[in-house]
């Protein structure tokens, strides 16, 4: 299968690429293009575009005759650029990218939203889960401009599989490299600060989970939750999550030993996915 991978040069990206050439993972052999808009090296074999995702007309060129898209590209955290670039860039990225592979006749295509779309990431003010653990069927409720272009992104992707389309888009939480799994292991867990849902996935098993949704079967739209089993803190969420947000006290009474707040059931059962790395084993 051909495939693009757009920001394939970047922290997941890298990831990506290499889930994508591993014979011994994949069912098929893949080529590989990654469209990025810095220079890189890339494995032996994968052929590297330079380009602005920005620009419909060079995502065009980038993408004429591959069989499916992976698309990571955009501005990753909001904290890096100015809000209405985070969105702009967010949303114009992922309208280009699927409108250029409609036109192509490119019938998958896998994008990367993110966790924070539900809101507690990247928020303004506390406000409460409406249940623990969340799953793909919560609403999506994001305070801020990252959160907010990755709903879009997601309603993008949706809109193009109703054009016959099949569009997947991956929500992962914090994407950890080894070495912040090894770095957390020496800290016992991730260090706590504020309220949050401390979710996490090693980056090796978020790159096998964006390989298998080019892989496996899929029909219309479909977003996943891909985190680990576990939370990334050393001790019960139903413990800690109340202490820094007490109205959280009965939502957080499932999350029993080391139960992440995040629901992969879906994942699991879609893709044929799951976690292989932990920060505490």
């Amino acid at each position: 299968m051909k495939i693009v991978v757009t920001g394939g040069l970047g922290k997941l990206g890298q990831y990506v690429v290499q889930s994508l050439l591993d014979s011994t993972h994949s069912c098929e052999t893949h080529q590989v293009t990654v469209f990025d808009r810095i220079q890189g090296s890339v494995p032996k074999g994968v052929r590297l575009l330079i380009g602005d995702v920005l620009d419909l007309g060079q995502v065009y060129g980038a993408l004429a005759g591959a069989n499916a898209v992976i698309h990571l590209a955009g501005v990753p955290q909001p904290w890096t650029t100015p809000d209405d670039v985070v969105f702009r860039t967010n949303t114009l990225a992922a309208f280009n990218v699927h409108e250029a592979a409609s036109r192509l006749g490119i019938r998958r295509v896998v994008s990367a939203s993110s966790e924070a779309a539900v809101g507690w990431t990247y928020r303004r003010q506390n406000f409460l889960p409406d249940y623990l653990p969340i799953d793909e069927n919560h609403p999506l409720r994001a305070q801020d401009p990252y959160g907010l272009s990755k709903i879009v992104g997601e309603e993008i992707a949706r809109s193009y599989s109703a054009c016959g389309m099949e569009t997947v888009a991956i929500r992962p939480p914090w994407v950890a490299t080894p070495e912040e799994l090894e770095q957390l292991r020496k800290d016992g867990g991730r260090k706590v600060v504020d309220f949050q849902l401390f979710n996490y996935v090693d980056v090796r098993d978020a790159a096998d989970a964006f390989r298998l949704a080019v892989e496996r079967p899929i029909v219309g739209h479909v977003a996943l939750f891909v985190a680990n089993d576990e939370s990334s803190v050393g001790e019960p969420l139903n413990e800690l999550l109340p202490r820094l947000y007490p109205e959280i006290s009965d939502l957080a009474k499932p999350l029993t030993g080391e139960r992440a707040a995040a629901s992969n059931a879906l994942a699991k059962k879609i893709l044929g996915w799951s976690p292989k790395h932990s920060w505490r084993r």
